[in-house]
């Protein structure tokens, strides 16, 4: 893990970014001198490396959260991406990426990450909220617009925007939910106590391909319109896969949300 130097290592960072997310010649993509910038003005860029082989990489710029009280407006770093080659996914390297990102911030006195990600990757749902230890307490449909990008061509662009506050102490893991007496029903919400579950497929992209991207755009939005809604008052805080190749998001009351946050 070390930060990503010079103009040849930021076109590898781009050359890998455009080979993992499937992009076509219309999609637009990263910019070597674009990441030089950024990470010769307080933005982060961050690679992992297997010899001189880049395998992963992030990239964040220094953002100003907007204070509605008078005081002076918090700094943190927004993370743009992070993606892993292919053939390494699912060995530990996001995990390493995202906590190379933390110490660079730490370092430098910054306490908050954000990022935005698509709900329906509950692989990434469950890496954002139960093993890093962030929340979702905003959600942004259709971000990029509703056309999609890449292996997500023709999909609506809704992400969760994460928040991992650095400087707090971590949260218990959140249970994973009883099953109720006629079983789990995709984009149904269930109760458990005060919180509220919502289901959902395991994996979208084998849904979208095996029921059609019609059936997927209407369940996409069944499901972003609950999301939405319990976002009202709520904070997304667990993502974890239940049997029958489905998963299930926990939402809790925000006001129990408040004060912790980072898994170590």
């Amino acid at each position: 893990m070390r930060d990503v130097d010079g103009p040849l290592e930021m076109a590898d960072c781009v050359a890998l970014y455009e080979q993992v997310m499937g992009l076509r010649r219309d999609d637009g993509s990263l910019n070597p001198r674009l990441l030089t910038a950024l990470q010769d003005n307080s933005g982060l860029v961050v690679g992992a490396y297997l010899g001189d082989a880049l395998v992963g990489f992030t990239y964040s710029f220094l953002a100003r959260e907007q204070s509605a009280d008078g005081q002076a407006p918090r700094l943190y770093q927004y993370s743009q991406l992070a993606v892993v080659a292919q053939e390494r996914q699912g060995l530990g390297i996001g995990r390493l990426l995202k906590l190379g990102q933390r110490d660079r911030c730490l370092a430098e006195g910054t306490t908050l990450i954000r990022w935005a990600y698509d709900p329906m990757q509950t692989r990434n749902a469950h890496f954002n909220l139960d093993v890093l230890g962030a929340m979702v307490d905003a959600f942004k449909p259709a971000m990029y617009g509703t056309s999609g990008f890449g292996a997500a061509t023709g999909e609506s662009t809704d992400r969760f925007i994460v928040s991992w506050r650095l400087d707090t102490p971590a949260r218990p893991e959140a249970p994973a939910p009883p099953p109720p007496p006629d079983g789990w029903s995709v984009g149904r919400v269930y109760d458990d106590g005060d919180d509220r579950i919502v289901v959902l497929p395991d994996d979208w992209h084998r849904l979208r391909a095996e029921a059609g991207p019609e059936h997927a755009a209407r369940l996409r939005g069944r499901l972003t319109d609950a999301f939405a809604r319990l976002l009202a008052d709520r904070t997304l805080v667990s993502c974890v896969r239940l049997p029958g190749g489905l998963a299930a998001y926990r939402f809790i009351p925000r006001a129990a949300a408040h004060g912790t946050d980072p898994r170590p």
